[in-house]
């Protein structure tokens, strides 16, 4: 396995070349008391910790590799408050006035990272702009500038819409853009400023009780009364979660461009749709610009690069593409985010579904976690809470199980066999080497790893990443190194060798 952490990143986010990732916590080896025990020390977990610690609370954060490793890292750094499927299907799924309370939820949150930030997150308030390429698009963009007037945006129709391809579309005034890495370092120090402790390099097992009061840390033990999973993903035994909540990867590149966009965010109709804003304040040729998304462990991760290259290319003179990444996101199947307590559990927490705007939703998960552990009410508790089970997303839901199911018929079903001295540095495959079912690539070193494929979650099997070098898990999302450590949650360990059972 690895020393360096960072050969365990699932990204190499422009932003952490700016702000590299490096342990700075000892690892967890002993018993540890606390009163919340905060798993995931990402924006989500560690704004959670702030709002805690501000209301007298004792507060521990578990990361499992080094904070910066994690998905808050590898964002865009878009911060809005638009929703996600546009504001009319929002109202259909909500009604106006919880559309409205929701999307308060999100400018609250904008104001809040911005009274956080400090000069080095490059924190900027700018429009954000709803675009289409076809004139044709001009009535339904119509219709969605009504419903975002509704849900209470401050949004008018751009007469001129300041990004050459674009031809209707309209204006969302106070959003904004920052560096998510520095923004991280900011939250970790104002989380150490209030008492915060933190523990890197500890993976901790995920609740299953219904009241646990202590979690296993590899060698040592955390005690608390109150426990917050906030890495992103489900990280309990609540099926529910794992049915509303499926994993996809979306695209993001940096590029320097002779012809750079005005200092706004954009973002087309399309679907996916893709975006498009300046990364920095101090750079104005350089351009963040991402889409493409895919669900984990299904579709061609090398062809969603190229697609977003393809993008970048046909609407910009390309000085040079920087750099190139991918983000897991967990899409919720009716819209909404969870938030709030786990189904089945006294005192088990959770923010996941945050889509593609944790940014944002992790920010104001943070005080509606704080306050429900503080026995007070929040605005739309029952939308937002774990527990719900509505008809709203039920389609969605289903034609995503599908993919689950499929991914489960693979242990058994007929494997290829595999010829393992064909495989070039950077190819794998999943299939039968000397009659066992295998997972084996040759990573770009030319080293050589085999495994068994079955994810050590719940058994789906690995599909090789050629693109992220990875080994990727359709079912939950789980994400594996090429030497089978794992990376990315809910798993709690690594690929196993292909003898070995894998406990699933």
């Amino acid at each position: 396995m690895p020393n360096d952490e960072t050969e365990l990143l699932t990204h190499n986010s422009y932003w952490i070349r700016e702000i590299p990732v490096k342990q700075r916590f000892e690892k967890l080896s002993t018993v540890h008391q606390t009163d919340v025990a905060i798993l995931g020390a990402g924006i989500t977990g560690l704004s959670v910790g702030i709002e805690l610690l501000e209301r007298g609370y004792k507060v521990t954060a578990l990361e499992a590799l080094v904070i910066g490793g994690g998905t808050t890292a590898g964002s865009s750094g878009h911060i809005d408050a638009h929703p996600e499927g546009g504001p009319s299907k929002f109202i259909k799924a909500l009604g106006e006035d919880k559309a409205r309370e929701a999307t308060k939820y999100r400018l609250d949150a904008i104001d809040l990272i911005e009274q956080r930030a400090d000069n080095r997150c490059d924190f900027k308030r700018i429009k954000a702009y709803q675009y289409s390429e076809n004139p044709r698009d001009e009535s339904a963009l119509m219709e969605e500038l009504a419903a975002a007037k509704k849900i209470g945006l401050r949004a008018d129709w751009a007469k001129s819409v300041p990004l050459p391809y674009s031809t209707v579309g309209y204006a969302i005034e106070n959003m904004g853009r920052f560096q998510s890495m520095a923004y991280l370092e900011r939250l970790l120090e104002l989380f150490l400023e209030k008492g915060g402790k933190v523990f890197e390099h500890s993976v901790a097992s995920g609740p299953v009780e219904e009241h646990p009061t202590e979690l296993k840390v590899g060698d040592g033990k955390i005690e608390f009364e109150q426990v917050v999973c906030a890495v992103h993903c489900n990280y309990t035994n609540a099926m529910r979660i794992y049915f509303q909540t499926p994993a996809y990867q979306s695209y993001v590149l940096t590029a320097r461009v002779k012809n750079p966009c005005s200092d706004a965010l954009f973002w087309d109709n399309s679907d996916p749709y893709f975006y498009t804003r300046r990364a920095v304040s101090s750079d104005v040729k350089l351009i963040v610009v991402g889409g493409c998304d895919h669900r984990t462990g299904v579709g061609d991760a090398c062809e969603a690069k190229e697609s977003l290259r393809k993008f970048v290319y046909e609407r910009h003179d390309v000085e040079e593409i920087v750099c190139c990444w991918s983000a897991e996101l967990y899409e919720p199947t009716d819209g909404l985010p969870i938030i709030g307590k786990v189904p089945g559990k006294e005192n088990v927490w959770i923010a996941t579904g945050l889509s593609g705007v944790g940014l944002t939703w992790g920010t104001a998960a943070a005080r509606i976690i704080a306050e429900q552990i503080e026995g007070k009410p929040t605005a739309l508790q029952n939308e937002l809470s774990p527990s719900r089970f509505g008809m709203g997303g039920a389609l969605t839901m289903a034609g995503e199980q599908l993919t689950s199911a499929a991914n489960l018929r693979e242990r058994v079903l007929p494997a290829k066999k595999i010829d393992v001295d064909s495989l070039k540095p950077g190819e794998g495959q999943v299939g039968t080497v000397d009659g066992k079912f295998t997972a084996v690539c040759r990573d770009q070193d030319g080293e050589l790893h085999l495994h068994n494929p079955r994810c050590v979650h719940m058994g789906g099997v690995v599909h090789w990443n050629a693109a992220e070098q990875t080994w990727d898990c359709p079912v939950h999302g789980g994400r594996y190194a090429a030497c089978g450590a794992r990376i990315y949650s809910p798993p709690e360990g690594n690929l196993v060798r292909p003898d070995e059972k894998s406990q699933e």
